[in-house]
């Protein structure tokens, strides 16, 4: 008994017309400096990522770090307002207490503790500023409360453009810059489009 099957015709042997095989003999267009550009762009991207992301990590294990030293001032849950000037109040005691925390890694974690939505919040809501015992030493100014205010706003547009330029990259069929594509056609031969 005879066994039937249905076969796809061979490429290029039946007439294919001439533009096809043309078509599919051009190369790709760009340059392979463009290709390393874009390899380059991605991966800049990624370790610009990764090194906000440790820097981050970093500044939130400073932050637990003045939480334990000084517990009466610093809280990541519900910061309080810090007098101003408590930079000052803080290298002092440090040198006085024989901790090892550098002036600039200071700096940078007060920074981050004050930059953090929480903490404008806080100034917002006003009341009292702290010391480093804990207690009350002077007052949120109306201008502070309004600068706090302003910067919110400014976080808050951030934010929501971060998230329209993602799902507006969803919407447009495009992929987010660096992802590669593979579609593939009748005749199962994967072709890439960027």
């Amino acid at each position: 008994m005879t066994k039937l099957t249905i076969n796809r015709k061979p490429k290029g042997i039946y007439g294919t017309p001439q533009k096809k095989t043309q078509e599919a003999e051009q190369p790709d267009k760009t340059t392979p400096a463009q290709k390393q550009s874009r390899e380059q762009k991605t991966q800049q991207k990624t370790a610009a990522k990764r090194k906000s992301e440790k820097s981050r990590k970093k500044n939130i294990r400073r932050v637990e770090r003045l939480a334990a030293l000084w517990p009466e001032l610093f809280s990541q849950e519900s910061p309080r307002p810090l007098k101003v000037g408590i930079f000052d109040d803080l290298m002092e005691d440090i040198t006085a207490r024989g901790i090892s925390l550098g002036q600039g890694a200071l700096r940078a974690t007060l920074a981050y503790y004050v930059s953090s939505v929480r903490y404008y919040r806080s100034l917002m809501a006003g009341g009292v500023r702290y010391d480093l015992k804990g207690h009350p030493c002077g007052e949120v100014t109306q201008e502070h409360q309004l600068n706090a205010g302003k910067r919110l706003d400014e976080m808050k547009k951030k934010q929501q453009e971060r998230r329209n330029m993602k799902a507006e990259n969803k919407h447009n069929g495009k992929p987010p810059a660096g992802h590669n594509i593979i579609l593939k056609n009748a005749s199962s031969s994967g072709v890439r489009k960027a």
